[in-house]
This record gives structure tokens, sequence and C-alpha cells, in this order.
């Protein structure tokens, strides 16, 4: 072994010291790390008709019993307006409706003034902006692959808040990111939405220290390619199956860029389902990334042309680079020959397949909802007793 000279070993030692006193200045830190052994952050606890809110053995359980209500649930933080942060939740539901939203609180003054990052039993996520009790969709109800559906499926859902920007994750999956966003209070928690009931396992706040750069050069990045597998002028898909679409990014910039997304529209999205917002955390400079959005179609397919639109856009929303593509879905219908069903797919129906796949998951009954729907039920049980 070779024998080094004092001064270098210090020198390496002081460098050593240098690296590691960095890394620990960048340490997160900790504000709330609940795990429900205890209600020491005083939760809201209650058994009434039309909720119930109880922690039992390391869980805290939310269960909705009535329509056109939303149940949240809040607690105090020492949150700071321009702070960024970290909140991690994980979460499972037990039972009930699969089209209405349950998730995560942020930024709360009230009930009628927060922020809201849910997902659904049928596999969507939304993020909703309260102010004064109106709402606004900062993320529209979005279909994504990863999302765990349906009763007493787990789920981990994570929002972080670097400058300007919140971003948000499901199952460590990079899924959204909103610009703009001032916190209304400091108060964190949770929001089911109607009849059903859902666990949670923890809630983590942490303080983000690093500093995060939004000063990047996006004028320089563009949709290189788009295609479809087949080699043909219009590719196609059948029922059952799925195809692949692939894009190329191109980053020409001298420097990185981070947190872009890209926009997937469909002229016609009835019985087919997809990832149509895909995020790309960084592409590095004078380089390339690929995308592999996986399009499933359902039983149902319609034969149609449907034209696929792709917008690539910067944290900021700034649209960078748009194409579209062509897809020709074929249905059941067309392998009808000489009056022999002739079923390519081979596949035989699940019970998944009765399921709700389509992007019209509720809006959120939360605040001010109708009850429209309550009060139906309600006359047709009168007219049934006269």
């Amino acid at each position: 072994m070779a024998n080094f000279p004092a001064k270098h070993i210090s020198l390496l030692l002081f460098s050593l010291f240098l690296i590691l006193s960095t890394l620990e200045g960048q340490v997160n830190t900790v504000v709330i790390n609940e795990k429900f052994n205890d209600n020491s952050n005083y939760w809201d606890i209650q058994d009434e008709p039309e909720s119930m809110l109880k922690i039992s053995n390391g869980q805290y359980f939310m269960k909705g019993k009535m329509l056109g209500r939303a149940i949240t649930s809040t607690i105090n933080t020492t949150a700071v307006d321009n702070e960024d942060f970290k909140i991690s939740v994980r979460l499972t539901k037990i039972n009930g409706i699969d089209d209405n939203g349950f998730g995560i609180i942020w930024g709360s003054k009230d009930e009628n003034n927060e922020y809201e990052f849910v997902i659904s039993g049928n596999g969507q996520f939304k993020v909703i902006e309260w102010k004064d009790g109106t709402k606004k969709d900062l993320v529209r109800w979005t279909f994504y692959s990863n999302i765990q559906k349906w009763d007493n499926a787990t789920n981990l859902l994570r929002i972080e808040k670097r400058a300007e920007f919140v971003k948000f994750f499901i199952n460590d999956n990079y899924v959204a990111i909103v610009g703009d966003i001032k916190n209304q209070g400091n108060r964190i928690g949770f929001v089911i939405n109607e009849t059903m009931e859902v666990k949670f396992d923890y809630l983590i706040y942490e303080k983000i220290e690093q500093e995060y750069s939004i000063n990047q050069q996006t004028d320089m990045v563009s949709i290189m390619d788009i295609s479809f597998p087949e080699n043909k002028d219009i590719p196609e898909l059948k029922y059952s199956e799925s195809t692949v679409l692939k894009i190329i990014l191109e980053n020409k910039a001298n420097d990185p860029v981070n947190d872009l997304a890209l926009m997937i529209s469909i002229s016609n999205n009835q019985n087919i389902e997809f990832d149509r917002i895909n995020m790309i955390s960084v592409i590095p400079a004078h380089d390339r990334t690929i995308l592999s959005v996986t399009i499933n179609a359902d039983e149902e397919l319609e034969t149609l042309n449907r034209d696929f639109s792709i917008i690539l856009t910067n944290g900021k929303n700034e649209i960078l680079d748009t194409k579209t593509i062509m897809l020709k879905t074929v249905g059941r219908g067309n392998y009808y020959v000489e009056n022999v069903y002739k079923d390519k797919s081979n596949k035989s129906p699940t019970s998944t397949t009765k399921k709700n796949y389509s992007n019209n998951s509720a809006d959120g009954c939360t605040k001010g909802c109708s009850y429209a729907t309550l009060g139906a039920l309600m006359i047709a049980l009168l007219l049934a007793i006269i």
C-alpha cells in the first residue's frame, strides 16, 4: 500500500468533512411524522350519521355514510407560505364508490379555502383548488395506469413544493406539476367523498432545505419523433389489445432541462385508455429521451380513425412543441367474415371489464355539492310508499 504524506491525509479528511457538512445541511427537516399511535395531533374523532372517523391499530379511518357529502380532517402545521415542503401519505381504499376522490389536503385555511390531491378507485387523479367555496380544477380527472384500483388497494401519494412549482407523485411516479400555488393556510390532512371508507397508515410533512433553480432554457427542447410500432401509413389497434406510442424528445441546450410535461389528447377517447400526462424529470444537455406510452383498447372499441395530439410543456405550462399522429382502432364488428365470428384476441372477459374505465369520475362532492342524487332517492321512496 502506498504511503501518503501526512499533509495529504489531512487535506483529504478536511475535504471529506466539507462534503459531509454540505450533505448534512441539505437533509430535510421532518416537522410531522404521524403514525397514528395516539391522537397527540388532535385529529377529528367521531361516529355520526354522516361519517365515522377513528384511530385504531396505528391507522386513521375515515368513512362517509351519505351521498353528496365530503368528509375532511386536518391538523395544524408550522408551515410558512414561501417554504419548500414534502408531504407523503400511504392510504388504502377499503370499500365504497370508485368514481370519486380521496386523498391529501394541504395549504388549508378551512374547508372552503384549501388544495386537494385525490385519486379514485377506478384509477384516476385530480388536483383541486378551493377559494371561498369555489372550486377550480388545477389538474382535471386524469387516468394513470400505475394507480392501484378498486377495493383494498393501497397507494402512496406525495406532494413536493419547490420554488414556485408543486409536483405530484403516485407510487413514486412523477405524474403532474402545477405552478404559482401559494398556501391559503397551514393545515394539512385528508379528504374522502361520498360513500367510501379509507384508511391512512401515515402522514409525513418535511421542510425541504435544498435550493431549487427555476431558471432554465427550455426553448431548445422539442418533440423529435412520434410513432407506433406498425410500419403503416395509419397503424391499427384492435379491440382488447394494446399498442405503444413511442415519443422521442431532444434537448439541444447547453444545460439539462427539468420538469417537462407531455400531454396527450385524442379526438375520441371512448373505450381506450392511456396515461394522458407523462412527466419528464430531466433531459440532459445535448441529449435525447424516449417515452413509451401504452395504449389499451377494451372490448367495446369502435372502428374509428383517431388523432393523437402530443403537446410538450414546461413547468410554467408554456407550450414548447406539438405533434399529431393518427391511429385506426378496429372494433369487434370488423371480424365478422362470412357470418362466422372470429375472435382475434383469444381473451376471455374478466370481471374488471365491468368496472368504469372512463375518464368521467365525479368532480368530487366537496363543499357545496348538490344533493340532487339524495333528493331523487327520497322522492322515489315516497312514491313507493304512496
